[in-house]
C-alpha cells in the first residue's frame, strides 16, 4: 500500500510537471500580436511570461530530479545492471525512436504545400548524415534535449552513486557543483545544473528515503512550506538585472523540492489514465502546440478585429494544456489497442 501511495503521488507531480512543459511551449504573444503593440499586448505579455518562464520552468528541474529518485531509492551496485537495461528501454530507445519520428515527419511536412506553411522551414533532406544527426542529437525535436541529458547521467549513475552514497562526501560534492554554478562552469555534456538536479535527488534518495516516504509525517508539510518560501526569494531574486545565474537555479530545484514534501504526507486521489500518459505526452505535447497555436493565429487574423486577437491569445494559451492531454491521450487509447509493441516504445514501457 506504501508503494502504491508514492507511485500515486509522483504519478500526480509527473502529470503536473508535464502540464507546465506544455505551457513553457505555449507562449503565442508574439505570433498573434502581428507587430501591434499597447497596454492589452503588455499585459498578456507579463501573465503568459509568467506561466510559460516563471511557473513552467520548474518543470524540467522536476523531472530530473524525479528520474534521479527513482533510479536510486534502492540502489546498490549489484541493481545497476538491471537499472540500466530497465531505462535503456523506457527512456534511450523511446528517445531514438520519436527522434526519428521527428525528423521523418520534418522531412513529409516541408514537402507538402498546405502544412510547410505551418511548420515555416524549407525542405529537410533526407540522407543518412541527417538521419543519424536527428537521432543522436535531437536535431529536429529540441524538447529531447532533456531525455539526452538523462541518458548521459543515468551512464553517470555509478560515478554519481559513488560520491553521494557517504553523506559527508557528498554534501561536500553537491557544495561544489553549487560552486561550479556560481562560476558558470558548464561541462555540457551533461549540463552542470542538470547535473546538479540528478545528483541532488541522489543524495536525498540514499540518505533521507526513509523520512521522506514515511507515512503522514506533518513536519514534512512545514518542511515543504519553508522551502518553498525559500523557493519564493530566489524567483524574485533571480528577477533582479545582472543577479548571478545560481538564483534561478535554486529556485528551479526549491520548488519542486517542496511540491514533492508537501504532496508525500497527504493522501492523494488515485490519478486518471489520462493523467498517467507521461512519456507520450510529452513528446506529443509541442507538435499539437504548435499547429494550435500557429494554425489559430492565421485562421483568427482573418476574421477577427486586432482588439479580439489579444483576448483570443490569451484564451487559446490556457486552452493549450487542455486540448493537448486530449488529443494525447485519444491517440495513447488507439495506440495501445490497435499497436501494443509500438505502444510500449513510444511510451518506454509505461501502462495507462
Amino acid at each position: 500500500m506504501q508503494e502504491k501511495r508514492f507511485r500515486n503521488q509522483i504519478s500526480w507531480l509527473m502529470f503536473s510537471f508535464s502540464i507546465l512543459v506544455i505551457w513553457v511551449h505555449s507562449y503565442n504573444v508574439e505570433l498573434f500580436a502581428g507587430g501591434q503593440q499597447g497596454p492589452a499586448w503588455e499585459r498578456a505579455a507579463q501573465i503568459e511570461t509568467f506561466w510559460s518562464v516563471g511557473i513552467g520552468q520548474i518543470a524540467v528541474p522536476g523531472f530530473f530530479l524525479m528520474s534521479s529518485y527513482l533510479f536510486f531509492r534502492n540502489f546498490s551496485l549489484e541493481k545497476l545492471a538491471g537499472k540500466w537495461k530497465s531505462r535503456f528501454f523506457s527512456v534511450a530507445v523511446p528517445y531514438a525512436v520519436w527522434n526519428l519520428l521527428y525528423y521523418l515527419g520534418y522531412v513529409a511536412a516541408t514537402r507538402l504545400p498546405m502544412v510547410e506553411r505551418v511548420v515555416g522551414k524549407d525542405p529537410i533532406p533526407f540522407t543518412i548524415e541527417e538521419t543519424l544527426r536527428a537521432v543522436l542529437h535531437y536535431s529536429y525535436a529540441p524538447i529531447f534535449w532533456y531525455l539526452y541529458q538523462l541518458v548521459i547521467l543515468l551512464v553517470l549513475a555509478p560515478a554519481v552513486y559513488a560520491l553521494v552514497k557517504n553523506k559527508i562526501i557528498g554534501f561536500c560534492y553537491l557544495a561544489a557543483l553549487i560552486a561550479a554554478l556560481y562560476f558558470r562552469m558548464d561541462t555540457g555534456h551533461p549540463n552542470t545544473d542538470a547535473l546538479f538536479y540528478f545528483s541532488f535527488a541522489a543524495y536525498a534518495a540514499v540518505h533521507f528515503r526513509t523520512w521522506l516516504e514515511a507515512k503522514g509525517t506533518g513536519d514534512r508539510i512545514l518542511a515543504g512550506l519553508a522551502v518553498m518560501i525559500v523557493a519564493i526569494f530566489c524567483y524574485g531574486t533571480m528577477k533582479t538585472p545582472g543577479t548571478n545565474v545560481l538564483w534561478t537555479i535554486m529556485y528551479r530545484l526549491l520548488t519542486p523540492v517542496s511540491l514533492f514534501l508537501m504532496t508525500s504526507s497527504v493522501e492523494l486521489p488515485e490519478t486518471k489514465p489520462w493523467m498517467r500518459q507521461s512519456l507520450f505526452l510529452y513528446a506529443i505535447h509541442f507538435i499539437v502546440v504548435r499547429f494550435m497555436n500557429k494554425g489559430s493565429a492565421m485562421i483568427l487574423a482573418d476574421v477577427l478585429s486586432e482588439e479580439m486577437m489579444c483576448p483570443a491569445a490569451l484564451g487559446i494559451y490556457f486552452a493549450i494544456p487542455v486540448v493537448v492531454v486530449m488529443v494525447s491521450y485519444l491517440m495513447a487509447r488507439i495506440l495501445s489497442h490497435v499497436a501494443p509493441p509500438l505502444w510500449r516504445i513510444l511510451s518506454g514501457g509505461r501502462n495507462l
